[in-house]
């Protein structure tokens, strides 16, 4: 009996507590939710997760105008476990907690966001018009009541609330893109309701880096097959056809340039021969196309033409020709953003390293791919790296100065920011990497030619000699009065000026054993016979008191030439073919190198040894600002002496494979030397007491010139098809 009415008593209560239950479901109001307040009417929803993390100015996002005071001042500073949820079209904001909001709670949290309100019953009103409620754990702003809106529900993406942010997209298709700020990154994943196909990614650094210029300016790369997914190619274009894995686009000066890989199957020649009227061309050979589009954008004119070239396995192409060249003058140098670490860092640091595209300007720095059904973007969000990189960029464009060229270069000489470079029948003066002016020549040049103040003017004045004739001009390209002067059989070795009593004269001699003396306007004055067959050393002019004498070296012996009356002094025997001549104090002497031995000769049969080595290489004379010294390369290092033969100088060679130097007298006396290293074609720069000029070799082949300038010292070296100019600080 008594279990019956425990039981119907239980039964009793279970039932009163359902009714009161349903009675409160069915007339209380319904705790409001993003997901009931927000839909396809607000287009847009961001979602901050993290305040003190977000930068809104990254986001592509924009909320209404009226907002911008209320929106600075809910994130001017983080309150704990608060999410802000911003529609991008109409005035409503929701702030969740992760308790439940009260009246002193919001109260609170106004005064640190620094908003001011005052409360009406339930309500706070806010300025601009705005008003605020809660209803459970959700803040509600807003321009009045905003209520639940059932019938128009839509479904949300999926979005990570560990993320800085999230931005939904509910137009056309709906979309969810998070947002990870770092220190220097911002992380986007776009996800879509739609299947995203996964594209390859590359690593464009590995690709491209090597080839690319350091200091340019709006780096673009995109992987092909991204390309033609987002449109920027077709199947149908050319760049499409022979294509590899990408391309890159850049300015440098200011110009557009693009650079490509391509398929080892498919030469982009080929493809570009079979456009063009012309038949049988050599893939490579044709630089210029007119006419042909290789995709929608390039040329930008519907006939326009460009150019292109082979660089390494790539090529690069614009239209413009000059910025073609400096790209490849740029490769040659090593100037690339592979081998500068500045450059490097700027492009590369703090992005994703394999990506479908990558672009880095002022304005953006980004990367995108597509992975996980998810398209990712990764942003750089400061500045300052860039602003400094083109700073260095623009004091490295003034430092490096290149000029094409397709002729074979074999002499470089000059003086100060004028430097003159002689090919196959023709000279030509260039300047900051132009062209001043062009000449012939007429012959094979004989010997080296010299730029000196050859007339005692304070100009400067080239000086060489041709198998046929010598020629005399200034630094413009003009002709002295008087030359070229006209020789009637080929000359032994080049000419040579030299200060008689009556000014400036000069001498050369022939192959028919003949010393003929010119004034300084040409003009032949006197011939002498040798007794001699002279051999191809330039003669070593020295004076003896008032008289200026020429020591000639023949393969038979030498002679000894007074060179005012033009008469024989005395003859000698045969002399080593490595010497050389060096007049101190009017005393003259000369060295040569014998066994590993440097042996100095006075004159008079009197030898001394300067030093034993195992070997002797480029033993050359020098011309001091006023003494003369003997240079020379031994066990590794780089040697000077006097005139007297004491060794003053010892610098240790920075290559074991040095195969030419220059040493260059500055105006305040001090001197420099220049080191070439042909097998590594570098080119290494030091004071003649020791000290590195240039912290990292320089590139070069084969010939160098020193020059100084207003504003530091000028090598002038060459490359394949150029010409290179490094100005050197001092």
């Amino acid at each position: 009996m008594f279990g019956r009415v425990f039981f119907t008593f239980a039964g009793i209560i279970s039932f009163c507590v359902i009714l009161f239950f349903g009675y409160q479901l069915i007339h209380n109001q319904h705790t409001l939710s993003p997901e009931s307040i927000f839909n396809k009417k607000d287009s847009e929803i961001l979602i901050i997760n993290n305040v003190s993390e977000t930068n809104l100015t990254e986001i592509n996002f924009k909320y209404p105008i009226n907002e911008t005071k209320l929106i600075n001042n809910l994130v001017s500073k983080q309150c704990y476990s608060e999410r802000i949820y911003i529609s991008a079209f109409r005035n409503r904001i929701m702030i969740e907690l992760k308790t439940p909001w009260n009246s002193e709670l919001v109260k609170k949290y106004f005064k640190i966001k620094n908003i001011y309100t005052r409360q009406k019953e339930n309500t706070f009103i806010i300025a601009d018009g705005f008003n605020a409620y809660f209803s459970g754990k959700y803040l509600i702003i807003g321009k009045q009541i905003i209520e639940e809106e059932n019938w128009d529900k839509i479904s949300w993406p999926i979005w990570d609330k560990l993320a800085s942010c999230n931005l939904l997209n509910f137009n056309n298709e709906t979309t969810c893109e998070d947002y990870y700020f770092q220190s220097l990154t911002l992380t986007k994943f776009q996800s879509s309701t739609h299947h995203t196909e996964k594209v390859k990614q590359v690593n464009d650094f590995e690709l491209f880096a090597a080839v690319l210029p350091k200091g340019i300016t709006n780096y673009h790369f995109i992987s092909k097959n991204y390309a033609l997914k987002i449109g920027k190619l077709t199947k149908q274009d050319l760049l499409y056809q022979w294509c590899d894995q990408g391309f890159v686009s850049f300015e440098i000066d200011g110009i557009k340039v693009y650079v490509s890989d391509f398929n080892p199957n498919i030469d982009p020649f080929n493809l570009l021969n079979d456009e063009t009227e012309e038949e049988e061309l050599v893939s490579g050979s044709k630089s210029e196309y007119s006419g042909i589009k290789l995709f929608s954008s390039f040329p930008t004119n519907e006939n326009g033409s460009f150019y292109i070239k082979y660089i390494e396995d790539k090529v690069v192409f614009s239209e413009n020709q000059d910025a073609v060249n400096q790209v490849l003058a740029f490769y040659e140098t090593g100037r690339t953003l592979a081998l500068t670490p500045k450059a490097k860092k700027t492009i590369y640091e703090n992005l994703p390293s394999t990506i479908c595209e990558r672009s880095i300007s002022d304005e953006k720095k980004f990367t995108t791919t597509i992975a996980h059904n998810k398209l990712i973007t990764v942003s750089k969000i400061e500045n300052n790296t860039l602003a400094n990189y083109n700073i260095d960029k623009n004091e490295e464009k003034d430092k490096t100065i290149t000029f094409n060229t397709d002729l074979t270069i074999s002499h470089i000489i000059g003086s100060n920011d004028i430097q003159v470079c002689f090919a196959e029948g023709q000279f030509f003066g260039i300047k900051n990497g132009k062209k001043l002016w062009s000449k012939s020549f007429d012959g094979t040049i004989i010997g080296k030619p010299v730029c000196q103040d050859l007339l005692n003017n304070g100009d400067q004045q080239v000086l060489f000699t041709t198998n046929r004739k010598i020629y005399l001009i200034n630094l413009e390209g003009n002709t002295y009065k008087g030359f070229p002067i006209t020789l009637n059989h080929s000359p032994s070795s080049e000419a040579i000026f030299f200060d008689s009593k009556k000014g400036k004269q000069l001498i050369y001699l022939n192959t028919k054993n003949v010393i003929v003396k010119y004034n300084g306007q040409g003009k032949k004055l006197k011939t002498l016979k040798l007794s001699i067959s002279p051999s191809n050393t330039t003669p070593f002019i020295f004076k003896d008191g008032k008289k200026n004498l020429a020591v000639i070296t023949g393969k038979n012996g030498g002679q000894l030439i007074q060179l005012d009356n033009l008469s024989k002094k005395n003859s000698f025997a045969t002399l080593n073919e490595q010497t050389v001549f060096c007049a101190t104090d009017n005393i003259p002497a000369f060295f040569y190198p014998e066994k590993g031995k440097l042996i100095r000769n006075d004159f008079t049969g009197k030898t001394t040894t300067v030093g034993s080595y195992a070997k002797i290489d480029l033993l050359r004379n020098l011309n001091g600002s006023t003494r003369q010294y003997v240079t020379f390369i031994s066990d590794k290092k780089f040697q000077i002496c006097d005139g007297s033969g004491k060794i003053i100088r010892t610098i240790d060679l920075p290559s074991s494979n040095v195969s030419d130097y220059q040493v260059l007298t500055l105006e305040d006396g001090s001197s420099v030397v220049v080191f070439l290293d042909s097998i590594e074609n570098s080119i290494f720069l030091y004071t003649t007491k020791g000290k590195k000029i240039t912290p990292n070799a320089l590139e070069g082949q084969e010939l160098i010139c020193l020059s100084e300038t207003s504003d530091g010292i000028l090598i002038s070296t060459k490359g394949n098809n150029l010409i290179i100019q490094y100005k050197i600080e001092r």
